[in-house]
Order: C-alpha cells, then sequence, then structure tokens
C-alpha cells in the first residue's frame, strides 16, 4: 500500500474512533490504539506495519515524530518550574520506589520461571517501565499535567525512562557478552554515560541562562537576536533545533531520544523567548501534535499489537504483576513523598500506562533474542491492558479529588484569615 494512502486510512481511522471515545467521556487515545489495532495484521490486515517493508517503515518514522512533539510539547507545558516543584515536592521518592518494586516483582517471577540473568533484569525492567509519552497524553486529556499529581507523574515517569533505558543498555551488554554475573565495568560505564549526558544538559541550561540577561531596552539578548531574523517562525525553529539537539545527545549514549527531548522542551521557556513568542509557539506545537502526529502515534501502537493465544498463562501472570506492581509501587512511594486520600491512589494508576516504551522494550529485546516469541507477546498485551486501563480508573479517581489535587498550587484558594 502507498505510504499516503496508508497515512490517510490511518489517521481517519483514528480521528473517528478518537471522536468516539470523546463522545463517550474516554481519552481519545483509547480509540486511536484501538483504530490501529483493528487496521493491522491482528484483524483486518489492511496496513503491514512490518518495519522492514513499505508503508510500515515510512510509518514508523511518522510515529517517531509523534513521540518527539507529544513529549516536546510536555517539556514546554511542565516546564523549569514545573520540574523544580516537582523534585521540592519528593517526587524523586515516588520514583526510586516505583521504580523498584515492580522491577523485584518482574525479577523474582523471571527467576521462578527459571530464566537466565539477562532475561530475568529484561523483565524487570520491563515491568517497572512508564511511558512518559502516554502519560503526558491522559493527563493532558483530564487536565491534569499542572496538577501536583500531574508533575509527580510526568517527574517519576522521566526517572524511570532514564533508569529503564540505562538498564537495557547494561543488559544488551550481558546478552551480548554471554555474561551470567553482574559486572562492574560495565554498569560503571552505562552509569558514566548517564551522567555525562545529564551534565550536558546542565551545561546547555546555564549556557542559556546568560542570554536570557535583559539587555538596555527589557529584552533578553535571546529575544532581540531572534528579532534579526528574517526567517519566517524563528522560534520555533530554534525551539525544535534545541529539543533535536538534546535527542540526538541522549541516543549517543545510549538513553531514548524521547528524554532528551523533553529536556529540550523544559528548555523553551517564557524567559528564554518572550512571553508572547512563547504562547504562540506553544499554541502551534499543540496544534501540530493532537492535529496530526498524535493520533498517528497511537494509531501505529495499535497497528504493532500481536500476541500468540499459546502464552496465554504467562500473559495472564505479567499483566497481573505489571498492574500491581505500579500501582502499590506508586502508593507507597507516595505516601512517603507526602501524598493522602485520592491523589495518591491517582498516582498508582497514572504511573501505570506503558504504551510504546513497552512495545519498544519488547521488540528490542526480541531482536537480540533475550526473549521468546511467548514472553513479548506477554509484554505486549501487558502494554495494552495497562495503558487502555489507565484512562477510565483516573477519571473514576478524580471524582474524590479536593482543589488542591487538580489546580497548580498557585491557583489553590486559601481561606482568609479571621478579622
Amino acid at each position: 500500500m502507498d505510504l499516503i494512502l496508508a497515512l490517510l486510512i490511518l489517521f481517519v481511522a483514528a480521528r473517528l474512533a478518537g471522536e468516539a471515545m470523546e463522545q463517550i467521556h474516554q481519552s481519545p487515545m483509547i480509540g486511536e490504539v484501538l483504530a490501529g489495532i483493528v487496521l493491522g495484521p491482528t484483524i483486518l490486515g489492511l496496513i503491514d506495519p512490518n518495519p522492514l517493508a513499505e508503508p510500515g517503515a515510512s510509518l514508523g518514522v511518522v510515529a517517531q515524530l509523534g513521540i518527539l512533539v507529544l513529549v516536546l510539547l510536555a517539556g514546554m507545558e511542565l516546564g523549569r518550574e514545573g520540574l523544580l516543584q516537582a523534585l521540592r515536592e519528593r517526587s524523586m521518592l515516588v520514583a526510586a520506589v516505583e521504580f523498584f518494586l515492580p522491577f523485584a516483582l518482574g525479577y523474582s517471577v523471571a527467576l521462578a520461571l527459571g530464566m537466565t540473568f539477562p532475561q530475568s533484569l529484561f523483565l524487570g525492567t520491563a515491568l517497572a517501565v512508564t511511558a512518559l509519552p502516554v502519560s503526558v497524553r491522559i493527563l493532558m486529556d483530564l487536565g491534569l499535567l499542572q496538577s501536583r499529581v500531574g508533575r509527580a507523574i510526568v517527574s517519576v515517569a522521566l526517572a524511570n525512562d532514564l533508569v529503564a533505558f540505562a538498564m537495557l543498555g547494561l543488559i544488551l551488554e550481558f546478552a551480548r557478552l554471554g555474561m551470567s554475573t553482574p559486572d562492574l565495568w560495565t554498569v560503571g560505564l552505562v552509569a558514566g554515560k548517564n551522567l555525562i549526558f545529564l551534565g550536558l544538559v546542565v551545561c546547555l541550561s546555564i549556557v542559556l541562562k546568560l542570554t536570557m540577561r535583559d539587555s538596555r531596552d527589557g529584552t533578553s539578548h535571546m529575544q532581540r537576536f531572534i528579532g534579526r531574523l528574517r526567517g519566517q517562525e524563528s522560534g520555533f525553529a530554534l525551539s525544535i533545533i534545541l529539543a533535536l539537539s538534546l535527542g540526538a545527545a541522549a541516543e549517543l549514549v545510549g538513553i531514548h531520544f524521547a528524554v532528551g527531548v523533553f529536556y529540550g522542551g523544559i528548555l523553551v521557556s517564557p524567559r528564554l523567548l518572550g512571553d508572547f513568542q512563547f504562547v504562540k509557539i506553544r499554541s502551534g506545537v499543540s496544534v501540530v501534535t493532537f492535529g496530526l502526529f498524535a493520533p498517528i502515534f497511537f494509531a501505529f501502537v495499535g497497528l504493532r499489537f500481536t500476541f500468540s493465544f499459546e502464552a496465554w498463562p504467562l500473559i495472564v501472570a505479567v499483566t497481573a504483576v505489571a498492574f500491581v506492581g505500579k500501582l502499590l509501587g506508586g502508593i507507597l512511594g507516595g505516601l512517603f513523598a507526602g501524598f493522602r486520600g485520592a491523589s495518591v491512589l491517582a498516582l498508582g494508576v497514572g504511573l501505570n500506562a506503558r504504551g510504546m516504551m513497552e512495545l519498544l522494550l519488547a521488540q528490542v529485546g526480541l531482536a537480540a533474542g533475550i526473549i521468546d516469541v511467548s514472553m513479548y507477546s506477554a509484554l505486549v498485551v501487558m502494554a495494552l491492558v495497562t495503558t487502555l486501563s489507565t484512562p477510565p480508573l483516573l477519571k473514576r479517581i478524580m471524582r474524590n479529588f479536593r482543589a488542591e489535587d487538580i489546580l497548580p498550587a498557585a491557583a489553590v484558594p486559601r481561606p482568609s484569615p479571621d478579622p
């Protein structure tokens, strides 16, 4: 099938299914994924997502662009202050507990099934990952991205992805070398790569901060530079260059590019570009994201959904352990970080979505020979179940939210002092 025809069919089906979900007050992401499943090899077989043939290879590139703009928008929405606020709210406590518990459960299940050390590490990592783009889409759909719960979910998902892809590099090294026990040199090498990347982000942040200094007319040096450029949408181009640069740097050290793009979005701030330019660029990215790339990206996730009916006991076990591990990890971590009531339950549920990140891990593991087809099928089903169940569960939990659970901290009304 021709790429343009495939895009037309996929996009129309995704938008119609997404609109149907919105009509029944559910996240459009659910409809977009289901549209891809119906069109893909699992049911109708109209579009072949095989990355080694067309249109699958080209659709994969479009889906990658979808991840890029979605995560860039998330970084811009959250901003540097939002991430710092999440850190001040002790979200890293949530990240530590929420990663370790599902990882330990997955590792234990793998050992009980008689898997090797690299396979056990892989299953533990696969159960601990959270899909940052999917979590962002769900939070945006529910209007929770700027809330304390939303900031915590995004920052924890970001930390999870950083650790998970570092773990993936470690596991691939173990598998490549045929190692059955940990090697301190390999562990140190992977950790060093991550530290180098974070150091690059910090250095770039310092350099950009220097350009934010006000000049004589009250505008920053960066704003004056953009104003001198004759090209159309120069501020937008600068934002994309920044995001792509950090995304490329992340991939160079073995981290998924979405993590780098997210940091790029955080660095694109109103202070850097000016309030008017920032709002204009953010609106443009939002239109491109939700108007085009996000529906295609989530439909593509559905296109690649395949599983084997011969592995149902394994599928049920992996899905159950993954769901319980993330839920308990988020709740325990949330309690340590000071979350209470419905918000702590929302934290556990909101971190359960795996989505494309899980599928990426599964495909890499299968291609590297770390897991077999049965385990791959179990991971795919688990990713779909956890991703599709998160929006309706979060919506139900939101009914019990207080004002401070939904609104940003500055917007929560405070009682007036007694006269």
